[in-house]
């Protein structure tokens, strides 16, 4: 089959189709095979369950050899990001099978010198494998995000897994390009030069790990997971980011208001807050449903800069659709408390805005 249209056009149509739909581009001739693979390579996408009864990631396995055989394709590949979803358990039955697979990928990740972005979820907390394995030699002058959970202890408990994830701080200080870093289930203190990482603006990763990561430097952006509790001594040093944090992310942990007037003397300068609330155990008892948010106004009141408020994660007993009139009352009541409010997201997932007029209504009106 020919085409009278330029690789160039070609390419920008192709750009537009969904990589299912790539692959049987790939088939239709040798010139669109050429055209349509380096776009089917740019981002690499794999999601697959490994159980015990066939502990081996076989869509892993073909990327890699694919990419080793085809080293043409290396230099196209902008973005990898790999999860596996393994059953639950002891590591030991899988370790065999995984580590085989673990050569490889740092074979084929070896080769991939223009990457962008590299997203590593390898569910293997609890198991023996280390970064190392995976990432020894490989050089990323490009690598702009950086992910990497389910290597070594995870979100275990110390007496589950006594031995601390291995150190992940020789490749973080060999890839001063990161941006953003997300270590969701890291719960070690790193040890990092204050020299490591410059360009560093997002970070995504428990309190104590935060707290060894942002002192010095331009972090904005600040996810933090893990449990509801943070110690005064680790927002100390998460208030020394060399530049204030605006956006900060709390869906991923409960959240007390206790929790977020301590935050609120650290961090004033957030902007934009979403949050997962644990509101039964730390307000009125007698209180039910959205009236247990009537509570927050003074919390919200100890963050003079912030703007944006967003409850969408939190979960109320009662309340799984909006209550107009309750919504509006309480955006009032926070914004009395908290002028600079200017957008609110409830449980419900209705979002409100507040009007030059100070009226607050429906973002969809």
């Amino acid at each position: 089959m020919t085409s009278p249209l330029p690789n160039e056009m070609l390419a920008a149509v192709f750009q537009t189709l969904q990589p299912d739909v790539l692959a049987q581009v790939v088939r239709v001739s040798r010139r669109f095979h050429a055209v349509a693979e380096r776009i089917l390579y740019t981002n690499i996408l794999i999601g697959e369950s490994v159980p015990r009864t066939a502990p081996i990631p076989r869509k892993t396995v073909t990327f890699c050899e694919t990419v080793l055989t085809y080293p043409h394709l290396s230099d196209g590949v902008k973005k990898v990001a790999v999860r596996w979803l393994t059953d639950s358990g002891p590591r030991g039955p899988y370790t065999e099978h995984i580590e085989p697979v673990l050569q490889i990928l740092n074979r084929a990740l070896r080769t991939l010198h223009h990457i962008e972005s590299l997203e590593l979820a390898l569910g293997m907390s609890g198991g023996s494998i280390s970064s190392r394995g995976i990432l020894s030699h490989c050089s990323f002058p490009s690598l702009r995000l950086f992910a990497l959970s389910g290597v070594g202890r995870g979100n275990l408990p110390a007496k589950a897994h006594p031995n601390p994830t291995p150190p992940i701080e020789w490749f973080l200080s060999a890839t001063p390009s990161i941006q953003h870093l997300r270590l969701a289930d890291c719960y070690e203190v790193l040890e990092l030069a204050p020299t490591d990482m410059p360009h560093l603006c997002t970070f995504r990763g428990s309190a104590p790990t935060a707290a060894s990561v942002l002192p010095g430097r331009p972090v904005q952006l600040l996810s933090l997971v893990g449990h509801e509790f943070v110690t005064e001594r680790d927002l100390e040093s998460i208030a020394r980011a060399s530049v204030r944090i605006r956006w900060l992310d709390l869906s991923s942990m409960s959240v007390t208001p206790l929790l977020l007037r301590d935050i609120s003397r650290h961090l004033f300068g957030v902007e934009t807050l979403k949050v997962k609330l644990a509101l039964r155990h730390t307000l009125h008892h007698a209180m039910s449903g959205i009236s247990l948010l009537v509570g927050l106004t003074s919390v919200l009141g100890a963050f003079p800069a912030l703007a944006q408020l967003d409850l969408s994660p939190t979960t109320l007993d009662s309340v799984s659709t909006s209550n107009t009139a309750d919504e509006r009352t309480l955006c009032a009541s926070w914004a009395g408390g908290c002028p600079t409010l200017r957008h609110i997201i409830f449980p419900s997932g209705t979002e409100w805005r507040r009007r030059d007029d100070a009226r607050w209504v429906p973002a969809a009106q």
